[in-house]
């Protein structure tokens, strides 16, 4: 006796019965009324159960699917992907990995993300995480100096560049002072005065004229 998913084109549930007689459904399960007049009763496990066997199993995709056609909250199906996401980074398939935090943004705690990509060295990886959590307007001072060291150690200068002077961002996606210490320690002076000035920190911006560049005559 077998139970299809059709959804999820798999087998739900398996057992081996004695011939059937009558099969009714009755209370949200099914019963089988055998030949030799005994019954088996079929129910549906509860969504903890489904997901438990289905992570036994490493069905993850069927589990997304399942708690999204249950229309389980975001931090439910959070879970899920977060559970997803460790099993592809235990198998080392870390881009993918890295796909299935994305999606937890703003229902796992980042640190949990970034200390794995910090551990496995995954610079690239890491730095997409942390261009999403600005992107999302959520992240803070120590991830902001965190994604401008992975700037920095990768010499990235186009990304550094986009990050620092795009229109929105130093009134909304980063906190000024971090992106003028972390610029001036890596010896990006030029994108540290850019943001004083348009900041109108014009007290930093001299310091760092003075000081980092030696530049008096334009002081």
């Amino acid at each position: 006796f077998n139970i299809y998913d059709l959804k999820n084109r798999l087998i739900a549930h398996s057992v081996a019965v004695n011939e059937v007689s009558f099969m009714v459904c009755e209370w949200g399960n099914i019963i089988l009324i055998m030949a030799d007049r005994s019954a088996l009763c079929v129910g549906e496990k509860d969504m903890e159960s489904k997901l438990d066997v289905l992570f036994k199993k490493n069905l993850y995709s069927v589990a997304i699917n399942l708690v999204q056609s249950q229309q389980a909250d975001a931090a439910a199906t959070a879970q899920v992907l977060r559970k997803y996401g460790d099993h592809l980074y235990s198998k080392q398939e870390y881009d993918e990995a890295m796909a299935q935090y994305i999606l937890t943004i703003g229902h796992l705690e980042p640190s949990y993300v970034i200390q794995k990509f910090l551990d496995a060295q995954r610079i690239h990886n890491l730095t997409n995480y942390l261009e999403k959590l600005h992107e999302k307007g959520i992240a803070s001072k120590d991830h902001t100096t965190l994604l401008l060291n992975c700037y920095t150690k990768l010499k990235d200068v186009e990304k550094l560049n986009y990050f620092i002077k795009n229109e929105d961002g130093v009134d909304h996606k980063f906190d000024v002072e971090t992106v003028i210490r972390v610029c001036r320690a890596a010896g990006y002076h030029e994108h540290a005065m850019y943001v004083a000035k348009k900041a109108g920190r014009h007290e930093l911006y001299l310091k760092m004229l003075l000081e980092d560049l030696g530049r008096y005559d334009e002081a």
